[in-house]
């Protein structure tokens, strides 16, 4: 059952990747932010988009705009990063250095090795949204011990995520998809304040 474990030295995380194709990696992350923003206006996501910034032209894996308040524009970058280990805070200040040089109201990055606390802080301060790509199975859980893999009878999907938070010194998790939407309601909360 690899990559379905969780990482004993960080839970939030799993032991081992998604086993996934940077394109497949990608599109799936395309199909999910398509579903999140169905009910905004003008929503369009653009995968591998090139934006100018004040110090040169970036490569995005993708970028979300959409409208609010009949025709302001709302602009989210997206990273894709497809590590072996848990995203690191510099990692987040890259994409927040970005995010502010082009302009963008918000950020998310996705990772398929998880996220490491300082990551999950820093991204937490700055309103920039944390998902971890997973195998599908790693949604199966026992009240028990779990067994090697999902029985035959259990539906799973091939990937799923899960957006990350860090709150009072907690990592909080909840799932994208389905009715309890995480994906969906950061997507049309209210970008956070610049800090600076």
């Amino acid at each position: 059952m690899a990559g379905c474990e969780r990482n004993p030295s960080s839970p939030w995380n799993p032991a081992r990747p998604a086993q996934v194709t940077p394109e497949e990696y990608e599109q799936e992350v395309v199909t999910w932010l398509k579903e999140a923003g169905l009910s905004l206006d003008s929503f369009k996501v653009q995968h591998r988009s090139h934006i100018a910034g004040s110090g040169g032209d970036y490569e995005l894996d993708a970028v979300a705009e959409f409208s609010v308040l009949r025709g302001a524009r709302v602009l989210v970058l997206v990273e894709c990063k497809r590590n072996s280990r848990p995203v690191e805070r510099e990692q987040v200040l890259v994409l927040e250095s970005k995010r502010v040089e082009v302009g963008a109201h918000k950020a998310m990055i996705f990772s398929t090795g998880g996220f490491q606390s300082g990551a999950l802080q820093y991204a937490g301060s700055r309103g920039i949204a944390t998902v971890t790509f997973l195998d599908g199975r790693f949604l199966y859980e026992t009240r028990g011990r779990m067994p090697a893999s999902p029985p035959p009878w259990v539906i799973l999907p091939r990937f799923a995520a899960m957006m990350l938070r860090e709150k009072d010194k907690q990592i909080m998790c909840s799932g994208i998809g389905g009715s309890d939407d995480s994906l969906r309601e950061w997507i049309t909360t209210a970008p956070p304040t610049s800090k600076s």
